[in-house]
């Protein structure tokens, strides 16, 4: 297990509940979008990679076949699962599992999905490889298109060091994060594994402060750094974040993207 791996679990493990109680997770704008972009079919065996709180496998479970859940954090699993059984949810199966190392056969799968969760991948062209392995290909004979990659994730400005610079301030919040890339290098991660890419947009999310901070159980000495870091930034990484105090409360915004690609 690699060195991320490893602080992925710890820190997941530690902050599972407020994961799934999390509003932007469950909420989010971007989770419906997602559905609605897709358009899952009765018949497909769904795969939903790094679930977290399990929003994304219970938003998809109503329209399809099956769901599998997976996770690498036992923790945040059992939590998931719990979360999903109490809602009476029955076609949903959950199994631990390493994003860069899914242990499914190669074309098992109608959809996969994953969000806001590639950037805390030690190898993220690898784990894309992975979800584009386990989808089924096209059969144009049959008239049947290839499968579907359903993918959120924060986003970063192509330029260096703006982007090194966020990605410094969401580390220090969260040491498991790895990297946010830019939606042109997902484009080429998507095009190295075979995925071709059918739709993209990309929106601000506004966060409130302290909930994001205390998700990740963070402490007043860590909150205060990275308000200064937020104070102190270049005029670039302000402008990206847009830090402001709104009904006395201390907001600022990130960048997330959708992907929608099909396998070749």
């Amino acid at each position: 297990m690699s060195d991320t791996e490893d602080l992925v679990k710890r820190q997941y493990g530690a902050n599972a509940q407020r994961y799934v109680t999390s509003s932007v997770q469950a909420k989010g704008a971007s989770l419906q979008r997602l559905v609605d972009l897709v358009q899952p079919q009765k018949h497909w065996r769904v795969l939903d990679v790094s679930t977290g709180g399990g929003h994304t496998a219970r938003a998809f479970a109503p329209f399809v076949r099956e769901v599998i859940a997976t996770d690498l954090t036992p923790e945040m699993l059992a939590a998931a699962e719990k979360f999903i059984r109490a809602q009476g949810v029955t076609n949903i199966e959950f199994k631990i599992a390493d994003a860069e190392n899914l242990p499914f056969a190669d074309q098992e799968f109608d959809l996969v999905t994953n969000r806001i969760a590639l950037h805390h991948y030690s190898d993220a062209p690898k784990a894309i490889h992975e979800m584009a392995r386990v989808l089924r290909r096209p059969e144009p004979g049959d008239g049947k298109q290839g499968g579907v990659l359903g993918f959120t994730d924060n986003t970063v400005p192509p330029d260096k060091q703006t982007a090194g610079a966020i990605n410094h301030f969401e580390k220090l919040r969260d040491p498991s994060h790895n990297w946010c890339y830019p939606v042109v290098r997902l484009e080429k991660y998507f095009a190295d594994a075979g995925l071709k890419v059918e739709h993209i947009e990309e929106s601000p999310k506004t966060l409130d402060f302290e909930d994001w901070a205390d998700r990740m159980g963070c402490t007043h000495e860590t909150k205060t750094e990275l308000k200064r870091l937020l104070d102190t930034a270049p005029p670039q990484v302000r402008e990206f974040f847009n830090p402001r105090m709104e009904n006395s409360r201390f907001m600022f915004s990130i960048r997330e993207a959708i992907l929608i690609a099909r396998k070749q």
